[in-house]
């Protein structure tokens, strides 16, 4: 495959919003709702946790890779087990009531983030097949909107419809816009891949030894660090405007909709900045603006919480996050090979989501202890080691692009 077509761009898109559209109602309009019926910020946090089979998919990767069932398709067949499974974890959450079967809901969201993580394994795999190495910024560009996509309806149009017809009715409708991405599955056809003549077994030891060598231990730290910025922020952000007394609608519109809508349309953007600017200019522009917002969530604290405020400050935070995230992506699929893509792929991404939990849990565990400002003073001075690092970052360009750079300056020299 050469080209992406509009049928795979549009299919890409769809998955990727549907596998965060559950993901981002449970992580965070599910905790603000949480937060409304007086649970504490201690345990708030554990609701992040969620998250940690994003964290732990390079585990089971292999299998996917290696499994395969070719009248199906090989990825084909795993996402459409996936997509099935969530629309089923959400229907059955639904008849549950929020209030007094909190442990039966989790549960439910435990099983859709188990395979919302499984799908992005398949999925990133897929992309990786179908796109060219120039095709990867848009490709990266649209994991990254589809994932804020999803975010915002799942935690943002979904706690607006909460607020006007309750649990039940609101969650079907998240279970109905998933099951959208079944009937696209259903209708693609994925390519027979040409199998390689010497398979590499991945095995779970090559977890570490991916990470040998000082240019992959500075890109392991970088990766690692990087999300502190918007994840406190994204952590944050919603326990602040409850206890300032915002109403769940107000929060679902001004931060979920019309703050994240921001980072969407920076995301779209983002494969144009990267061709224009490249990617270590990118990167070092977009610390500093992340660096920004958390000053402005500061002031936030101190009484600038008017509407205006509230979308300068999460705006602020995703309109630079998603161009850096997107070469961070990029970055990423230039350090894998064909055999084994989605083990790769997600070794590496799973340390990214790695670092955004544990800041998202943290910010708000430790909030509860010494205060939202002590906790975002101290994400500030973190966030400064990631756009030193930015300026470092062609130690972390994949040998075939180091490669391409020394002939093109060879070639400029001769001339």
């Amino acid at each position: 495959m050469k080209s992406l077509t509009k049928k795979h761009s549009f299919l890409f898109l769809s998955l990727y919003v549907t596998q965060f559209l559950g993901l981002g109602f449970f992580t965070e309009a599910f905790i603000a709702i949480l937060r409304k019926t007086g649970m504490s910020l201690e345990n708030l946090g554990i609701v992040y946790m969620l998250g940690f089979f994003w964290v732990l998919r390079f585990v089971w990767a292999p299998f996917i890779d290696k499994v395969n069932f070719q009248r199906i398709g090989h990825y084909r067949f795993w996402l459409i087990l996936s997509q099935i499974v969530m629309v089923s974890s959400l229907f059955f959450a639904s008849f549950y009531e929020v209030t007094t079967h909190i442990s039966i809901i989790l549960l439910c969201a435990v099983i859709f983030s188990f395979f919302s993580a499984t799908q992005d394994i398949a999925l990133d795999a897929l992309v990786y097949k179908i796109l060219t190495k120039e095709q990867r910024p848009f490709g990266n560009a649209i994991k990254v909107s589809g994932g804020l996509i999803g975010t915002v309806l799942g935690g943002g149009v979904a706690l607006i419809i909460y607020s006007y017809l309750q649990w039940q009715i609101t969650v079907l409708i998240l279970a109905s816009f998933t099951s959208i991405a079944i009937i696209q599955l259903l209708l693609f056809k994925e390519p027979a891949w040409e199998k390689k003549a010497k398979q590499k077994r991945f095995v779970f030891k090559e977890f570490y030894s991916f990470w040998k060598g000082k240019n992959r231990k500075i890109w392991l730290v970088f990766i690692l660090l990087f999300p502190c910025a918007v994840a406190t922020a994204h952590g944050l952000i919603s326990p602040i405007l409850v206890d300032l007394g915002w109403e769940l609608k107000d929060i679902g519109l001004i931060v979920h909709i019309i703050g994240y809508s921001i980072g969407i349309i920076a995301s779209f953007g983002a494969s144009w900045l990267i061709n224009k600017f490249g990617k270590k200019r990118v990167l070092i522009f977009c610390s500093i603006g992340q660096i920004l917002g958390l000053f402005f969530l500061i002031l936030l604290l101190h009484g600038y919480s008017s509407t205006t405020h509230v979308i300068l400050t999460i705006g602020t935070i995703f309109i630079f996050y998603t161009p850096s995230t997107t070469v961070i992506s990029t970055l990423m699929m230039d350090e894998i090979d064909s055999n084994n893509p989605a083990s790769q792929y997600a070794i590496q991404h799973s340390m990214f989501m790695l670092s955004g939990l544990i800041f998202a849990s943290m910010s708000i565990f430790f909030s509860g202890k010494f205060g939202y400002e002590n906790i975002v003073l101290a994400i500030s001075l973190i966030a400064f080691i990631p756009l030193f690092l930015s300026f470092k970052i062609d130690e972390f360009l994949s040998k075939e692009e180091q490669n391409e750079k020394i002939k093109i300056n060879s070639l400029n020299t001769i001339g």
